[in-house]
């Protein structure tokens, strides 16, 4: 496999393309992250060296790669083709639907909550074209219903009230993420101090796959959901070689597997765990 090694914004973009799916850390196949492609000297070693912590922000404004929690629950990169088979999977299953109002049989607490919340924190993100943790929070917030309480249990009222508690906002956000509805859309740096310092914190706000990679076309008289149409975009010359739009949905998965077992065959099962 070829040797990449990242010291530079243009490198860490060279080797998301190189790739087409990049973790930013270490996990289960070695060798496959941002991290472990970063010389120690580069990584976060100073308020003036940040390395690939601050350089994933000018990844972010290429406008093809999308960035979120959205393999295994970690943050990764990918290319917009790649992505786009990623979404025609993802939101082809149950689970995820629910963002969208679908109906899914999941009676555990976190079930009971993405039902109740996604919807409300997508909505919010769509209709602003993009949304901060502070604007998510407050539209989840207001998605807290008696129903949801009794269905939770009393002991959970805590977590939800008078405000929805911030890691509860932030595994809606995972899950959007993992579902293909949400990615981060971009950063912005954080000074802080009396001198104005920046050392690495940053805000980050969510938009969807469809505003960052491009407008949809306008609306038409069909049944099937009108980001189904956005799947059309990535034309022939697309780096997967197969438009999703001509791939069902097991298809594409299938087509991201095939695609990262060409770099790391021997970790087929990995693989397919970060891609359920």
């Amino acid at each position: 496999m070829k040797q990449i090694v990242i010291d530079s914004p243009e490198r860490m973009i060279e080797a998301i393309r190189h790739f087409g799916i990049l973790p930013f850390f270490k996990g289960a196949v070695p060798g496959w992250s941002v991290e472990e492609m970063t010389p120690p000297e580069c990584w976060f070693t100073s308020s003036e060296e940040l390395g690939p912590w601050d350089w994933k922000i000018e990844v972010v404004r290429e406008g093809d790669i999308a960035y979120g929690k959205y393999l295994g629950g970690k943050a990764a990169f990918m290319t917009s083709d790649y992505y786009r088979h990623l979404m025609n999977w993802r939101r082809s299953l149950p689970k995820y639907k629910v963002a969208e109002g679908g109906r899914y049989a999941d009676k555990t607490r976190s079930g009971i909550l993405m039902k109740q919340l996604s919807p409300a924190a997508l909505t919010a993100v769509r209709e602003n074209g993009e949304a901060d943790t502070k604007t998510i929070r407050a539209a989840v917030t207001q998605a807290v219903t008696p129903s949801l309480l009794r269905a939770l249990g009393g002991s959970y009222k805590a977590n939800l009230q008078p405000v929805v508690k911030k890691s509860i906002t932030d595994s809606v956000i995972g899950f959007l993420e993992m579902g293909t509805w949400i990615v981060v859309g971009d950063f912005t740096r954080v000074y802080r101090g009396a001198n104005l310092e920046y050392c690495g914190w940053q805000r980050a706000s969510f938009t969807t796959p469809d505003e960052l990679f491009g407008s949809l076309q306008s609306e038409v008289e069909e049944e099937r959901p009108s980001w189904a149409r956005f799947f059309e975009d990535g034309g022939a010359e697309a780096g997967a070689g197969v438009r999703p739009a001509d791939c069902s949905p097991t298809e594409s998965r299938d087509l991201l597997l095939s695609h990262l077992l060409t770099f790391f065959p021997d970790h087929e099962e990995a693989l397919r765990k970060l891609l359920k």
